[in-house]
């Protein structure tokens, strides 16, 4: 029978070593990508404009890029004409989604999952490669299915226009107002600040691991303890990622086309939206903890036994079928999982290919309202079909 001062242990350790393990990596990296896109944005659509035979290998490029953003700004583009429904394809499939900062994060820590994550990211660019030339070369579009061999459903293509502002504009704005808008606008300034504390406790923690093998942080709520200030900076950070997750109001996935179109415009909203975007993961990573830990806990199951498990078709398939569910938060799950050596590598195989399946049928449909937890507009759904 667990006791209450167990329960409070595993909260509290998963609350602390989410943000210390995860969170705070995260940041650092959801900034970088972040700013890359702000400050290059412009001269991103007249290059792919340009270059039209490389676009499916761009497209697949901008797919691997960590979060949602490179599929949602390929859409205004496809929409005038700038890029091929190849391109768009490619972006799809290799989008890994918010799950990338996961592994990437993972990598940074520990160098095993070095290769896993060359890996995964090799297979989703192939993949999107390939079918991205596949179907720029049949002619397959939404209006045509079976390409050049079957009826056309709809108008023509879409024509390149010479329109003088950038397709980004396009992109929708956040409506200012409301209560979750006021504490995403107001406490993001908070948030950085514990992050960028709890990012140099982090390091620290890894330059002590390394010295030492046997060291461990003990739980401790002593605040004048170095233990104890961790574990109330991981505390505090979780918290106001909590804090910033609801108020965001978007459960499943973090990136909108209004988000996006904020942070291509902004710098201070990049810096905004970074900070929901790592507390969208933070959140979920969070949930993948507590899932572990108190299945082990309730269970009597050891760490071991479930590592056992994740090797046999079971986890395969259970990571198959967590492929099948749009968001990205069951995602964040699934890497997770593979991080804590919950499930074995072909298990995360299995969820990346069952994933870029799904946004292969879904691009194919034209309807493109789940992809990677996306809303897209009706205008930009009908513009894939007009």
């Amino acid at each position: 029978m667990s006791t209450i001062d167990e329960v409070v242990e595993v909260v509290v350790v998963s609350m602390r070593d989410a943000f210390l393990a995860v969170t705070v990596f995260v940041a650092a990296m959801v900034f970088l990508f972040s700013w890359l896109q702000y400050a290059t944005s412009g001269r991103f659509v007249e290059y792919i404009r340009s270059k039209k035979k490389l676009q499916p290998v761009i497209g697949a490029l901008m797919g691997l890029t960590p979060g949602c953003g490179g599929a949602i700004v390929m859409m205004p583009m496809y929409a005038r004409g700038y890029v091929t429904y190849g391109t768009v394809l490619a972006t799809l499939i290799a989008t890994l989604g918010d799950s990338a900062f996961v592994l990437i994060g993972a990598a940074i820590t520990d160098s095993s999952f070095v290769a896993p994550l060359i890996a995964v990211h090799a297979i989703s660019f192939v993949a999107g490669v390939s079918w991205g030339y596949l179907v720029d070369l049949t002619g397959t579009t939404p209006r045509q299915p079976l390409g050049r061999f079957g009826p056309t459903i709809g108008q023509s293509k879409p024509e390149p226009e010479a329109a003088v502002e950038s397709p980004l504009e396009d992109l929708s704005r956040e409506e200012p107002g409301g209560l979750g808008y006021k504490i995403l606008h107001q406490g993001y300034v908070i948030w950085w600040i514990v992050t960028l504390v709890g990012l140099v406790f982090a390091i620290l923690l890894l330059v002590w691991s390394g010295q030492d093998p046997d060291y461990g942080l003990e739980l401790s709520f002593n605040p004048t303890t170095m233990d104890g200030f961790i574990t109330w900076i991981g505390l505090i950070g979780t918290s106001l990622s909590i804090i910033l997750y609801f108020a965001q109001k978007n459960w499943f996935g973090d990136d909108t086309e209004a988000t996006i179109g904020d942070k291509l415009h902004s710098m201070r909203e990049t810096m905004i939206h970074s900070a929901s975007e790592t507390a969208f993961v933070t959140f979920w990573v969070m949930i993948a903890y507590l899932a572990f830990e108190f299945g082990m806990l309730f269970s009597g199951i050891s760490e071991q036994d479930m590592s056992n498990y994740g090797d046999g078709v079971i986890a395969v398939l259970a990571a198959s079928f967590i492929g099948l569910i749009p968001g990205c938060g069951p995602q964040i799950i699934a890497i997770t999982a593979y991080t804590k050596d919950i499930i074995s590598f072909p298990a995360l195989a299995a969820n990346a290919i069952i994933r870029m399946v799904m946004h292969y049928f879904l691009s194919l449909s034209g309807i493109k309202q789940q992809v990677c937890g996306l809303l897209f507009t009706p205008r930009y759904q009908l513009s894939l079909l007009d």
